[in-house]
């Protein structure tokens, strides 16, 4: 089924990202995750409200809006609400894919992009949010990186996939 790659890809996005939250975001030193370096979104606090501000946008989309809210009401959230926020936009995407089926991965959807009027499969939405994840947690080590040391974090599509075979 087409639908059970979208599932695979979406398990390991979140799978992914919880890890990184846990093993390498929340570790820090709270002072660091407003520290702007320059690189990307700056500091690792606006890097994650872009992507939850994204996988809130593309959710909106999937269910139909023409008009996308930002995920945040408040301009400089700290850690813990920044975590928060992205732990109930997960959970929006995870209430989402576990009723996710083959006519919904073909689904066309309506969106605006670049204010033009667009219609999209479902499931080129889903790629988008996979992608985009995966280059800001990419973004995301590299900040670490630069504010505290690398971090050892092996975040590949393909090892997910081994531990994960049955």
């Amino acid at each position: 089924m087409k639908s059970d790659l979208a599932k695979t890809v979406f398990a390991y996005q979140m799978r992914e990202d919880r890890r990184m939250w846990d093993e390498v975001i929340m570790p820090l030193d709270e002072s660091l995750f407003h520290v702007d370096t320059g690189y990307s979104w700056g500091s690792l606090q606006r890097e994650c409200a872009h992507v939850i501000d994204a996988m809130h946008g593309y959710r909106q989309r999937l269910r139909g809006s023409k008009q996308i809210s930002k995920a945040f009401d408040i301009d400089d959230p700290d850690r813990s609400l920044v975590r928060e926020r992205w732990d109930a936009v997960e959970a929006e995407w995870t209430s989402y894919i576990v009723r996710f089926d083959d006519r919904e991965f073909d689904r066309m959807v309506e969106t605006v992009y670049r204010d033009r009027l667009i219609a999209v499969p479902a499931w080129q939405l889903i790629f988008q949010v996979f992608n985009h994840n995966t280059l800001h947690r990419a973004e995301i080590l590299q900040i670490v990186a630069a504010l505290a040391e690398p971090v050892d974090f092996d975040a590949s599509f393909a090892r997910y996939c081994m531990r994960n075979a049955e």
